[in-house]
């Protein structure tokens, strides 16, 4: 099974009513979703915040999501998760083939959701993966930051937040990467002070 914008149009409302459901759910910041092509950057501490990410962005918007590849091993899970936009990507290893479908959604004017902490094993402050980083200086599309909060249990407050998105200064070096990988979470997390 490949991408399938319809059914992913038509499955966010049911993945929004969930949200709502099991949490006191809002969103705050939609206004700030550029058209076009973006990189989607999150903090990532449970499960649930890539269903987050989708309820946030709606089903206005085309989107695709790098997702590690362990997930596309779960029987019944990797083709639903396909459809809806995800492709695998092997966190162990620079992955030219995940890096290739990254740029070309963005190109294609798609959302790209990455999580720069790479897992949710993790505390804030950790040094943060720089494939979003990379993947935004080489197309020159715009980073969205979302802070989702942590530890949500069933029915906690949930604001998801969608802070300004901005287009980084050009650069080729692996310290203007490093740079700009550590940028991208101080603005995830300068957004955990609004809420």
């Amino acid at each position: 099974m490949k991408y399938h914008r319809r059914f992913q149009w038509l499955a966010i409302p049911f993945v929004t009513v969930y949200d709502h459901i099991k949490y006191d759910y809002h969103v705050i910041g939609r206004e700030n979703i550029p058209e076009g092509g973006c990189v989607v950057v999150a903090n990532h501490s449970q499960w649930a915040d890539p269903t987050m990410v989708a309820t946030a962005l709606g089903n206005k918007h085309d989107f695709a999501a790098m997702a590690k590849k362990e997930l596309f091993d779960i029987k019944g899970l990797s083709p639903l998760i396909t459809a809806l936009g995800a492709f695998p990507v092997d966190r162990s290893r620079a992955d030219i083939n995940a890096i290739k479908l990254a740029l070309k959604a963005v190109r294609d004017g798609r959302k790209l959701l990455i999580f720069p902490e790479g897992t949710t094993k993790h505390k804030e402050g950790d040094e943060a993966k720089e494939g979003a980083a990379r993947i935004a200086l080489k197309t020159g599309a715009p980073i969205l930051p979302i802070y989702i909060p942590e530890n949500k249990k069933f029915r906690s407050k949930v604001r998801v937040i969608i802070g300004e998105p901005f287009v980084p200064e050009p650069t080729r070096s692996k310290e203007g990467y490093r740079e700009l990988a550590d940028e991208i979470m101080r603005r995830i997390y300068a957004l955990k002070e609004t809420d």
